[in-house]
């Protein structure tokens, strides 16, 4: 079973942040930027090539409610949405996933010792998730 795979069923460790029926998203563990997000499917794809045509219809939906909730929550300048699809191209998890990585114009010092590509200390992953959570929210009530 894949590492999202576990996570999807609580067996790893993850901080999520979104779940529906179809989605699940949770903070990167090895993030570029403070806030990089995975949104992956909760059925098992390898990557977006495979994914049926109900799931890949609803995606853009999920990707602008987090993409905007991020941007929105941590103050970012823009996003960078992206998936990778095969080794060659970069991806290491063969499980359907999209990244959201905030972005800044000038350095944030939302972690000052923020290390990218790093594990991070779990106050960051908390901190993180509880402030994104309240990002969402806010932008769920918007849309009522």
């Amino acid at each position: 079973m894949c590492l999202f795979c576990k996570i999807l069923r609580g067996e790893e460790e993850g901080y999520i942040l979104y779940r529906d029926d179809f989605f699940t998203a949770f903070l990167d563990k090895f993030p570029v930027t403070p806030g990089h997000t995975l949104i992956t499917t909760n059925n098992h794809f390898d990557n977006i090539l495979e994914v049926d045509d109900e799931t890949l219809e609803r995606v853009g939906k999920v990707v602008k409610l987090l993409g905007r909730a991020i941007k929105n929550a941590l103050k970012a300048d823009g996003i960078r949405v992206l998936t990778n699809v095969g080794r060659s191209s970069g991806q290491v998890i063969f499980h359907t996933h999209i990244h959201i990585i905030p972005s800044w114009e000038d350095d944030q010092d939302i972690f000052p010792n923020f290390k990218p590509r790093a594990e991070q200390p779990k106050e960051y992953y908390i901190k993180l998730q509880r402030i994104i959570i309240e990002g969402i929210e806010r932008e769920l009530k918007g849309k009522n």
